[in-house]
């Protein structure tokens, strides 16, 4: 598997394959703490030739500094198909609460193997 795109952004969408990315960012900006999150995660991932045949995708939030603090996490089953050449990967997250500053984590793991490992920060807006 190679990862072909990933980024956070205001809004993403797919259509036939093919995906539409608006205002893509790896840095939010919060007004106020705690920060209620609505933004998506976008990734495009090449499976061509790919041998291993998965069984379960997990995308979770951490706090990059503490594994242990997960703000997000959801599985699902994964069904690969022999066919598949690339695979679009959108989460919209909606209601998320950050109640700190700082480097975060989305990750994306394909049974126990993690396939993304994506950093981006939340700062504080300056009340200049």
């Amino acid at each position: 598997m190679k990862l072909e795109i990933c980024t956070l952004c205001e809004y993403a969408s797919e259509h036939n394959g093919r995906l539409t990315i608006v205002d893509s960012f790896d840095v939010i900006v919060a007004s106020k703490l705690p920060w209620r999150a609505y933004f998506h995660f976008v990734a495009k991932i090449n499976i061509e030739n790919n041998q291993k045949k998965y069984q379960e995708i997990r995308m979770r939030i951490i706090k990059a500094n503490d594994s242990n603090e997960i703000l997000f996490e959801t599985k699902g089953s994964y069904n690969h198909s022999d066919k598949a050449e690339k695979m679009n990967l959108l989460a919209g997250l909606k209601g998320i609460i950050f109640n700190s500053l700082g480097e975060y984590k989305f990750q994306v793991f394909f049974d126990n193997d993690l396939l993304i490992d994506h950093s981006f920060k939340l700062i504080l807006k300056d009340d200049k």
